[in-house]
């Protein structure tokens, strides 16, 4: 018997970028490369503005709660090219992360990656707020803007 996963809904930009990442996580056989194509292959894909408010995307704020834990967690979900303050990030490569991704608020997803007798979830508090433009991806410089060239 399959458990019932909740659709998840994804931007065509985040898409294109993460099926990238993933197919190059494949070919290093990345154990989560599996199921990011999989995640990616359901996905009900959507221009940026039309993306609800409250769906769990790239550069986005989630508090989220694991089983069996008494307090919830707020990170914000990132590509892991975009590292900038890793204490409040939570990268999409991680099970947490690749669960989260696409979910609603009030949406609960078993744990990517946690295979076994006991099974553990992850449930979507609330989303938001999202970041805009304002972050620079790790291992890249801003443009020298002072002229001196």
């Amino acid at each position: 018997m399959t458990a019932h996963l909740p659709s998840i809904t994804v931007t065509r930009r985040d898409h294109r970028r993460l099926m990238h990442t993933a197919e190059c996580l494949a070919g290093q056989a990345h154990p989560l490369a599996a199921p990011l194509l999989r995640e990616l292959r359901r996905a009900t894909l959507c221009a940026p503005d039309e993306l609800p408010d409250d769906v769990v995307t790239l550069d986005t704020f989630v508090t989220y709660r694991i089983a069996g834990e008494d307090k919830s967690e707020n990170r914000m979900l990132i590509h892991p090219d975009d590292r900038i303050w890793p204490p409040a990030e939570l990268s999409i490569l991680t099970p947490v992360g690749l669960s989260l991704f696409g979910l609603r608020a009030g949406d609960r997803m078993q744990l990517s990656g946690t295979g076994g007798a006991r099974v553990t979830w992850v449930e979507v508090d609330a989303v938001g707020p999202r970041a805009t433009g304002a972050f620079v991806p790790f291992g890249t410089a801003a443009p020298d803007r002072t002229g001196d060239s």
